[in-house]
């Protein structure tokens, strides 16, 4: 299913890059696998930055624990 629905997609984009008009139906239909893509690169940017805010936080406890160790 997800091999043909990629086949369908890249043939609509050759079609529209040769100049080849897209109906009602098929242009609608890009717009909104254009607007799929872009939410999943939110998604991922947004789950990126989640991630490097953890780090960040596990990072902060390992130094006050480092130094706590030190000054004792």
């Amino acid at each position: 299913k997800d091999a043909a629905y990629h086949r369908e997609k890249m043939l609509l984009c050759k079609q529209e890059e040769a100049g080849i008009q897209l109906n009602a139906e098929h242009a609608d239909w890009r717009d909104d696998t254009d607007d799929e893509s872009d939410e999943q690169e939110l998604e991922a940017h947004y789950i990126d930055q989640i991630e490097q805010n953890d780090e960040d936080v596990d990072l902060a406890k390992e130094r006050e624990l480092l130094a706590s160790l030190i000054s004792k």
